[in-house]
């Protein structure tokens, strides 16, 4: 696992906090506070704002990211590593995500929902499946019966081919990619019925489909807006430092820049020939 180039940052905070429920209050404080991450977006194409559901998502996705692999699971590149199956807590936010088409249980005992839209965000939706989209990864949410476990699921995902199978041999998807995806990093669980994929992709770019038998998407139309972590390292470094620039200057202190000429200046104050004499006094300086 590769460290974050702001461990030591995180770490700081940390010991600060001295408890992760202090630590990760603090994390979602500033998101509320200075960001958009709580306001839920009306509008299909806002630029402020996430959809319904889709911030609960994402940090159920990251966790799901970084939860340790079992060492026992041995990688092959045509096999995907089987997390243990989690227990599910019903409470009003999963009533929210899954919702009943009839109130009697069909006769084939298979129990009816419909996909929250937050689940196939700048993706598709089918019967028994859908899929939401970044520019660096893929998560594929499957519908599957009724009492399945992991062990009666067989889930085969290879760079250019997906295929998820019951034990009687019934597929419930199966198809060739749209593009290539780092088989060996796939993980998936099991959510009560809902079978959780996540794929990194190969290359950045928006796919228009899952698998190519599916009807093609107009890339034009999707939120091609990137998450802050998935910037190259230079883009964020620059974020960083406007956003530090923009605290600086609501408290009444100089910025980077001012900094930087205050230090030209300062090794200039007293030189032969300078204008200036005395203390630094980067006051007595006016610009244009």
């Amino acid at each position: 696992m590769c460290e974050s180039n702001h461990d030591d940052m995180l770490f700081e905070m940390l010991r600060d906090c001295k408890t992760l429920p202090k630590f990760l209050d603090d994390i979602f404080g500033f998101l509320q506070r200075r960001t958009d991450f709580y306001h839920v977006s009306k509008e299909e194409n806002a630029t402020v704002g996430l959809p319904e559901g889709l911030a609960e998502k994402l940090i159920r996705h990251t966790f799901m990211k970084w939860k340790p692999v079992s060492p026992d699971i041995i990688y092959t590149p045509n096999e995907i590593p089987v997390s243990t199956e989690e227990t599910v807590v019903s409470c009003t936010e999963d009533l929210d995500q899954v919702s009943s088409t009839t109130k009697d249980e069909p006769e084939d005992g298979v129990e009816e929902f419909s996909f929250s839209k937050s689940e196939y965000y700048n993706g598709a939706v089918f019967e028994h499946y859908c899929w939401s989209q970044s520019i660096t990864e893929i998560d594929v949410i499957v519908r599957i019966p009724k009492d399945v476990s992991t062990k009666d699921l067989e889930v085969k995902l290879q760079s250019s081919s997906i295929s998820v199978k019951l034990r009687d041999g019934e597929y419930i998807l199966s198809g060739d990619l749209c593009e290539k995806c780092k088989a060996t990093e796939t993980v998936w669980s099991l959510d009560g019925r809902k079978l959780l994929l996540h794929l990194d992709k190969c290359q950045e770019k928006w796919w228009n489909c899952l698998i190519k038998s599916e009807p093609v998407l107009d890339i034009s139309k999707i939120d091609c807006t990137r998450a802050y972590d998935e910037l190259p390292e230079h883009a964020q470094v620059k974020i960083e430092e406007l956003q530090w620039n923009h605290e600086r200057k609501r408290l009444g202190l100089p910025t980077s820049e001012e900094l930087e000429v205050h230090e030209t200046l300062k090794k200039a104050w007293n030189a032969e020939g300078s204008p200036f004499s005395g203390p630094f006094d980067p006051t007595a300086v006016k610009y244009n």
